[in-house]
């Protein structure tokens, strides 16, 4: 095996060719190489290159001694595999994605993963995709509902929790959202329903009612297989192991544009209101949700020294993310344009030093030594978030984005308001800015969309909304001015 250093004309390395010999044919002739190029992950130290590369290396030349590399021989559920691990390694996916992906996978590979790389076909992909649109094609997709007269607070306060947030998440196996939904009457899978049940200590049939759900996959979800399975192929297409991309020659359903739901003026003005009688903690994070139109990671993940008070500021460069599978950790934001200033009203900067003031800097004084926080990748410890764990365990880590969810749901239906869930702040605060007049480019960065075009086509329904409203305001400053003049000649012939 041998490694090689790429260039570019300044004589930086931007990547390493590994080569993996593939010995002599029958002849004597010397076979061309296995080959495959890997690429460090920006920001990389020369210790942390030097050691994922020798990883790389040593997986690439297993792969090949396996027969799982170059030839295009190797079935396509073991390519995956491989070419999962190989893009989030090199920070191409997060790893969020990464386990959204390998849920879709246990399906794709139901369908396709027995098919070698060189035999897949678009006709292939098409059946699988007709597959999945027929009914019955979801697995575990029984759903479970909350039996009438079940207090799930009530159990889980008998449980010696006061604070239900606490109990899922150190308890039950599943996430506040998903809790939420079932105490609301809404329906979640049964999975999720037995491990609440098992939880609590209580029979399943005693809290749930069970249904199947035998509704085939949306148009949408259908497409995320594809996305999935196209850049797999795409990646067995670079690596010169297949001739040509099946996927993108294959035709799955089209998908309608998702509509972001926001709220109109009045609405956010009750919110606000309502945010009035809540503790400054919770006040503090909506108020941040709609100003800032932050995703709820990103808002979880602010740290005070984030906050720019002399030109009234906050920078966003992190978010906070959890999985069942490693638990809550610190991430990069969505995109590259998600790093980004945020300039805020005069208020709301007031609003920060008052919730400084009064909560965070007491809370840490209180627990001293005891302030704990959360480790980023590199081992570095982040103790300043500005929104927090307040329990004796767990104080100083930063809040839980579940949690987020979770009070949202919880102060809409104190407060008798539309149902709030953080995005939907986020979906507003476009909406204000389309109705205030700004143009696409600025509310993309504000959003930090990877590029005006993705604004545009998430919000297509609000612009057309704006446009529809400017039309009307038109059409009264017009017919406001035809009254005036008529009034106007009326009132001249009269004096006249």
């Amino acid at each position: 095996m041998n490694i090689y250093e790429r260039k570019n004309a300044n004589g930086e390395i931007t990547s390493y060719r590994i080569r993996v010999s593939r010995g002599y044919d029958a002849k004597g002739n010397k076979l061309k190489p296995y080959e495959m190029t890997w690429k460090p992950a920006k920001g990389m130290t020369k210790r942390q290159i030097e050691k994922e590369l020798n990883r790389q290396a040593t997986m690439f030349e297993e792969q090949c001694k396996q027969g799982l590399a170059g030839d295009g021989k190797q079935k396509f559920s073991e390519y995956a595999e491989y070419v999962l691990e190989l893009k989030e390694q090199n920070g191409e996916l997060r790893h969020h994605t990464v386990v959204r992906y390998k849920d879709l996978m246990k399906r794709i590979n139901d369908g396709i993963g027995h098919i070698k790389l060189c035999d897949i076909r678009p006709q292939h992909l098409n059946q699988f995709y007709e597959q999945l649109s027929k009914a019955g094609i979801r697995v575990n997709s029984d759903k479970a509902t909350i039996k009438q007269g079940v207090s799930l607070p009530d159990l889980i306060h008998k449980k010696g929790y006061n604070v239900v947030e606490e109990f899922i998440r150190e308890k039950s196996g599943i996430s506040v959202t998903t809790y939420n939904k079932l105490s609301k009457g809404g329906k979640a899978s049964a999975e999720s329903a037995y491990k609440l049940a098992a939880s609590l200590d209580i029979a399943p049939e005693k809290l749930f009612d069970i249904t199947a759900d035998n509704r085939p996959l949306s148009p949408k979800t259908i497409r995320e297989h594809h996305r999935v399975i196209h850049m797999i192929l795409h990646q067995a297409e670079t690596e010169l192991l297949i001739p040509y991309n099946p996927a993108s020659k294959a035709k799955p359903p089209k998908a309608e544009k998702p509509k972001a739901n926001y709220f109109e003026q009045e609405e956010i003005t009750a919110i606000l209101q309502a945010a009035e009688n809540i503790p400054i903690k919770w006040r503090m994070m909506i108020h941040l949700l709609l100003v800032t139109g932050g995703r709820r990671g990103e808002v979880a993940g602010i740290t005070w020294n984030n906050v720019d008070f002399q030109f009234g500021r906050i920078f966003i460069d992190k978010t906070v993310n959890y999985e069942t599978d490693s638990g809550m950790y610190i991430d990069k934001p969505k995109t590259a344009s998600s790093v980004r200033y945020i300039k805020l009203p005069e208020q709301t900067m007031k609003m920060l030093e008052q919730y400084r003031r009064e909560y965070y800097n007491p809370l840490r004084t209180a627990f001293g030594d005891n302030w704990k926080g959360l480790k980023n990748k590199d081992g570095e410890l982040i103790s300043d978030f500005l929104f927090v764990q307040d329990s004796g365990e767990n104080a100083g880590v930063p809040m839980h984005p579940d949690s987020i969810t979770g009070y949202c749901n919880t102060f809409s239906d104190k407060f008798g308001l539309k149902h709030i869930n953080p995005h939907a702040f986020r979906h507003s605060a476009a909406s204000l800015l389309y109705f205030a007049g700004m143009d696409i480019i600025s509310i993309s960065g504000y959003l930090g969309h990877s590029s005006p075009s993705t604004t545009q086509n998430l919000y297509a329904h609000v612009m057309a909304e704006a446009q529809s409203r400017i039309a009307a305001a038109m059409g009264d400053i017009i017919v406001t001015s035809k009254i005036e003049r008529e009034e106007e000649k009326t009132s001249k012939i009269k004096t006249g």
